[in-house]
């Protein structure tokens, strides 16, 4: 399997008042695995059907390999896709489901290609099983395998983790990416779950009502958000009060470097629980009012002032933060977003 490019290209799309898509544009790299990051409305799914032919644009082209396709229906696409519902078909065995599209186009040798695909995500001692004897990453497993067996351009991945629980999701993305890795289809991911899109994807594409806000590498995503938007999404950040001078903005005596220029003054910044330190000290500027053991971490909450201040620290890595612990709270000086 070899990856081609997909560009959307001014993708409009409402429902009544809704504009589930506005004028959204984005380019994909042959053999790239994009995910789709963002809120419940924000139009990332109505974009992965439409690239499927599932739903119809009001406006804008889909291009595949330099081809439009936008006028095609979904079974002259050559994608494969997989839903959140595993939707196999409950009387076929594992192997029999694999093997459903490659006899619809007619396939030599199904079945040893329906074998291989199971091999290939890790279940193929369950091919002669039915789904109701597979658990729910099992049965996830044999969608994907059944996915990649039509050797698709492009695969497509509607939210294909949420029905698991915390432990599986974790095994099966990590799977998923090797997968991927290994036959190099270009490759849209649709979730919900920051965790998973920052732990697979080649780039993160952050939406807000219909349009990216922000697409690129993870690392970035996370440390220099493009906007607040995607500071405030994309993981935790506390949001202190400052003032902007120049390129920085002073925050509880700590000046931080500011990630796009703003305004002089009063401003409102975005800063990440492990940019916050704490160190026991009876002339501290703050009071611990709780800490909680999450694992190797520890979540700890302080008041500076009238200010609440969230960090997040190694566990075992103080002696004693618990509630009413005089600390002294400092800011490491790395870049922030404004509140808008």
């Amino acid at each position: 399997m070899s990856g081609v490019a997909v560009h959307l290209d001014g993708l409009r799309r409402t429902f009544g008042p809704v504009h589930a898509l506005d004028n959204l544009d984005l380019s994909i790299q042959p053999g790239e695995f994009i995910a789709l990051l963002g809120p419940s409305g924000c139009g990332k799914t109505t974009a992965l059907r439409i690239l499927a032919g599932l739903e119809d644009a009001d406006d804008g082209r889909v291009m595949v390999g330099g081809v439009d396709v936008t006028r095609l229906p979904a079974n002259r696409r050559d994608m494969g896709m997989v839903f959140q519902a595993y939707s196999l078909f409950p009387h076929l065995t594992a192997v029999r489901n694999v093997e459903f599209g490659l006899r619809l186009r007619g396939r030599r040798r199904p079945a040893g290609r329906a074998q291989e695909m199971l091999e290939l995500v890790g279940i193929g001692a369950f091919a002669d099983r039915y789904p109701h004897q597979l658990s729910g990453g099992q049965q996830q497993r044999v969608a994907l395998a059944r996915a990649l067996a039509i050797e698709p351009q492009v695969l497509l991945l509607d939210e294909p983790l949420s029905a698991l629980d915390a432990k599986v999701r974790v095994q099966l993305r990590d799977e998923i990416r090797r997968i991927q890795s290994s036959v190099g289809t270009t490759t849209v991911f649709v979730t919900h779950d920051q965790e998973e899109a920052l732990a697979v994807a080649d780039r993160v594409g952050v939406m807000r009502a219909g349009r990216l806000e922000q697409l690129a590498a993870p690392a970035e995503i996370y440390q220099r958000p493009a906007t607040a938007f995607v500071a405030d999404f994309v993981g935790l950040s506390n949001r202190l009060p400052g003032v902007v001078s120049g390129s920085s903005i002073s925050v509880l005596g700590s000046s931080l470097p500011l990630i796009s220029p703003s305004a002089e003054g009063a401003a409102t910044a975005l800063v990440r629980p492990e940019a916050v330190s704490f160190e026991v000290s009876a002339d501290g500027n703050g009071t611990v009012l709780t800490s909680s053991f999450l694992g190797p971490t520890s979540r700890v909450t302080a008041t500076v002032g009238e200010v609440t201040v969230v960090g997040q620290v190694a566990s075992g890595s103080l002696p004693s933060l618990s509630p009413g612990t005089r600390v002294q709270v400092t800011l490491e000086p790395v870049p922030v977003a404004l509140e808008n």
